[in-house]
């Protein structure tokens, strides 16, 4: 199933819902000025519930939240480089859950949500023993290319889960 255009509306309703949010700023002066892309997350792939067998909606056995997204920039010859930081909590309902492995993505989208190039990655929360929930934070480098330098702040950083479409309908469904 292509995927692409459930990210492209995801990602314009982002950009749209944070488009008051500035960028890293513009640094330096003259030639050496450059500008970040924000980073942000879209609300509908910013959760994954992961259901036990038997697709019961209400037996949600583990899930995870993208809680806090954030980048810092630095110039490189031919265009940005973008640290992201990405803050992830798992929650577990059963005890027999250890962990919980969470695909996710990070993606560069132009000012109308047409998604430029994106990269997938996976994290695996453990659980510590006699605990429901784990966090952990997420370190990736992206490299935004461009000509011109100033132009970094009408791009935008989008990191989600990478969620097939039911688990698409599950969020859009339950997380309101």
């Amino acid at each position: 199933m292509n995927r692409l255009p459930v990210l492209a509306r995801a990602v314009g309703l982002a950009a749209l819902s944070v488009a008051a949010l500035a960028g890293c700023g513009d640094f330096g002066g003259g030639a050496s000025t450059y500008t970040c892309p924000s980073a942000i997350t879209s609300p509908d792939l910013q959760t994954r519930a992961v259901i036990a067998p038997g697709n019961d909606p209400n037996d949600v056995i583990s899930a995870g939240q993208i809680t806090a997204v954030a980048s810092t920039c630095s110039r490189e010859t031919g265009g940005v480089k973008a640290a992201v930081e990405i803050s992830i909590t798992a929650m577990r309902t059963n005890s027999a859950v250890t962990q919980s492995t969470m695909p996710y993505f990070v993606a560069f989208a132009d000012n109308d949500g047409n998604v430029l190039g994106k990269q997938e990655f996976s994290v695996t929360v453990p659980f510590p023993p006699n605990e429901i929930s784990a966090r952990t934070t997420e370190k990736i480098t992206a490299h935004l290319p461009l000509k011109n330098l100033q132009l970094g702040n009408i791009y935008t950083i989008v990191v989600g889960f990478q969620l097939n479409q039911s688990e698409l309908n599950f969020n859009r469904a339950h997380l309101k």
